[in-house]
């Protein structure tokens, strides 16, 4: 049975096409196959299996027909609300219950094997919300899939379990999810997955991965091995942080804030052409260590602007004090980029546009050194623009943009790119000129890297520069 739209976005009920559902059994008893750990039990009683979103039981026929090739009995077990759909499981060996598997008792009961598509219910929309924090951890924002992972690794046998899920991509490094995935290492390794960074499954239009977990936990998973489901098919170099030569991190330089909706809507009677005012500079404008400004036209409330520019004078409340803490020396960072795209203002000329963030120097309001203060904005704009940010960005990012291949650079990642240990003025210098190559290699210098580490950086990071308003050699060879 399909559902009308809204009853199925509200479920979260978007069925998987028979392609993944053939990828997700196979892998999974791949892993299982070459795993060689249950010929010594599996013989002497059913294989225990759940989905504990079941649908219309289709991921269960086909572990069950799986398993039947390979000579073993199956006792499987289907979860979900809806209940036209569990009429349509009709296999006698498979028991079903109509119910959410997250509110449902499950005692101490324990399965070989946990399959399935959870529903997707994003908590920013008024008929998905949970309306707090998940049971099993997680923020407010979690989507209802991590809730549905949690419970999955809980559920499979704490000594061979197996766990094969389709999930949002943003599971991988929401920071709602984070206490989840935290939970799950605990418990379970990632030992295999699959993510396609060019085509979006479901009616439900996202992105998805597939996940495979063992129990026990026995130390497989590498500390990003979450964000490295996107990554390595991205090919973005693997770079162990340990490796470089580090004085603390961007966060304990200045302070990094985002812009909300209510700093947009404050902004748009105030925005214009014609006007005295600072210029407006949005996400669309920043390219590394170089504003657009003037060059590119951008749109803002549904108008195209060559040079916006805001009206103080129309700003009210408390919104006058935010404009006046902006308008400070300070680095602007795009939100959703490719790689990491920077740009100084060391004379706090500028305000930021929805939803850039804003890396504001210690003592840049007013209370400090002001040449200090200038170097600092200069020094900060040359390490995110070099190749180690953006990888270490993807590294803890991954999976969070709203295009697959663009990472969303929050505040808190970007106060986690560690700070070079090494003279930056070189860096510095390069990007005053323009030159973002030779300034992403200076930094690769400061940061210790050695030859081959540097090497695959520039080769990853200089193809996704953008081209436009640079007078620098990143078309150039490695």
């Amino acid at each position: 049975m399909v559902r009308p739209q809204p009853a199925r976005k509200r479920l979260g009920q978007y069925y998987t096409p028979p392609d993944l559902v053939d990828l997700l059994v196979e892998r999974t008893f791949a892993d299982i196959d070459a795993a060689g750990d249950w010929a010594a039990w599996l013989p002497t009683r059913p294989v225990r299996v759940l989905d504990p979103a079941c649908g219309d039981g289709r991921l269960l026929e086909r572990v069950r027909v799986e398993l039947h090739l390979r000579g073993y009995s199956v006792d499987a077990v289907g979860c979900d609300l809806d209940a036209d759909a569990l009429a349509t499981v009709t296999h006698p060996r498979t028991r079903t219950f109509h119910a959410n598997a997250l509110e449902h008792d499950w005692g101490d009961q324990r399965f070989d094997i946990v399959i399935g598509n959870p529903p997707y219910l994003s908590q920013m929309a008024k008929e998905t919300t949970r309306g707090g924090s998940s049971k099993y951890g997680g923020g407010p924002y979690a989507d209802a899939a991590a809730e549905f992972l949690a419970l999955a690794v809980e559920l499979a046998d704490a000594d061979h379990g197996r766990v094969s899920l389709v999930l949002p991509q943003s599971i991988l490094a929401s920071r709602d999810a984070g206490p989840i995935r935290r939970r799950v290492d605990e418990q379970a390794d990632i030992v295999w997955s699959w993510w396609a960074a060019d085509q979006r499954w479901f009616d439900a239009g996202v992105y998805v991965c597939v996940l495979g977990l063992r129990r026990p936990a026995a130390g497989r998973s590498a500390p990003m091995a979450w964000t490295r489901v996107v990554t390595d098919v991205l090919g973005i170099p693997e770079l162990d942080p340990s490796t470089l030569t580090t004085s603390g991190t961007i966060g304990d330089r200045g302070e990094l804030n985002a812009n909300f909706r209510d700093e947009y809507y404050a902004l748009v009677p105030a925005v214009g052409e014609d006007i005295d005012g600072p210029p407006l500079v949005t996400s669309g404008l920043i390219d590394p260590a170089h504003c657009m400004w003037g060059e590119r036209r951008v749109k803002f409330n549904k108008q195209f602007f060559q040079r916006p520019r805001v009206d103080l004078s129309q700003l009210e409340g408390r919104f006058v004090d935010w404009a006046n803490r902006k308008l400070v020396p300070k680095v602007l960072v795009a939100n959703q980029t490719r790689v990491v795209e920077a740009v100084a203002d060391p004379e706090g000329a500028w305000l930021p546009g929805v939803p850039v963030t804003t890396i504001t120097p210690t003592g840049s309001g007013g209370d400090g050194d002001a040449e200090q203060v200038s170097r600092t904005v200069f020094e900060i704009e040359a390490v995110l623009c070099s190749p180690v940010a953006s990888a270490i960005c993807w590294h803890l990012g991954g999976g969070t943009g709203l295009s697959a291949r663009s990472v969303r650079l929050t505040p808190s990642v970007l106060a986690d790119v560690p700070w070079p240990a090494g003279d930056l003025a070189a860096a510095v210098d390069a990007c005053r000129r323009g030159a973002v190559v030779e300034a992403g290699r200076a930094v690769l210098d400061a940061y210790g890297c050695d030859d081959a580490t540097a090497d695959a950086l520039l080769t990853w990071w200089i193809p996704g520069l953008p081209t436009g308003g640079r007078s620098d050699d990143a078309t150039a060879g490695v």
